[in-house]
């Protein structure tokens, strides 16, 4: 990381490249591990719900008095003086139970939500990207595309609508089981 002018921390590219190597090794652990426990000092992103300590519905002051305790910081936007929306940028300290971070190639968000409900444009400095929402399940991804592949940028966390927006076709057995080898 960099000190850019007026103190706001920059991601060199190459260091988003080293935070998401570093991130698919955990991560492949943790898959391996299905259902195990998160590694210590690992906050849970849990859709519809929150990040680490800090949970949807909760007031300006219970947010604050956490803000000490927490590894990075979390964006939390307030309607009628209750967080509405959290958003982290911080990879590896909080990831989904999926093993999902920020860091992380963009293709798992596929492989386990399937299709996002919307899409929103959220290009910057000549980079394309956009948010990947989720509304039934309260989570969004933004993307980066870059490279012939994508990187997770942020993730956020809202209340969801409850109801999937995503369905996956059931699986229907075969009519008939498949002749053997050399039948």
């Amino acid at each position: 990381m960099r000190i850019a002018p007026g103190g706001v921390k920059q991601k060199t590219q190459m260091g988003l490249r080293a935070l998401a190597a570093a991130g698919a090794g955990m991560v492949l652990t943790l898959h391996a591990n299905a259902g195990a426990a998160p590694p210590p000092n690992v906050g849970m992103i849990v859709p519809g719900q929150g990040i680490g300590p800090v949970r949807i519905g909760m007031t300006t002051a219970q947010v604050r008095a956490l803000t000490e305790s927490l590894p990075c910081e979390i964006a939390v936007a307030y309607a009628e003086g209750r967080a509405s929306r959290l958003e982290t940028n911080c990879g590896v300290a909080y990831q989904t139970a999926e093993g999902i971070t920020v860091g992380l190639d963009g293709s798992r968000i596929w492989w386990i939500h399937g299709q996002p409900e919307l899409t929103v444009p959220s290009n910057f400095a000549r980079t394309r990207a956009e948010w990947l929402v989720y509304r039934g399940a309260g989570i969004g991804f933004r993307v980066i595309y870059a490279e012939g592949g994508t990187l997770i940028q942020a993730i956020s966390i809202f209340r969801g609508t409850g109801s999937p927006g995503v369905t996956r076709p059931p699986v229907v057995p075969p009519a008939a089981p498949p002749p053997a080898v050399g039948e």
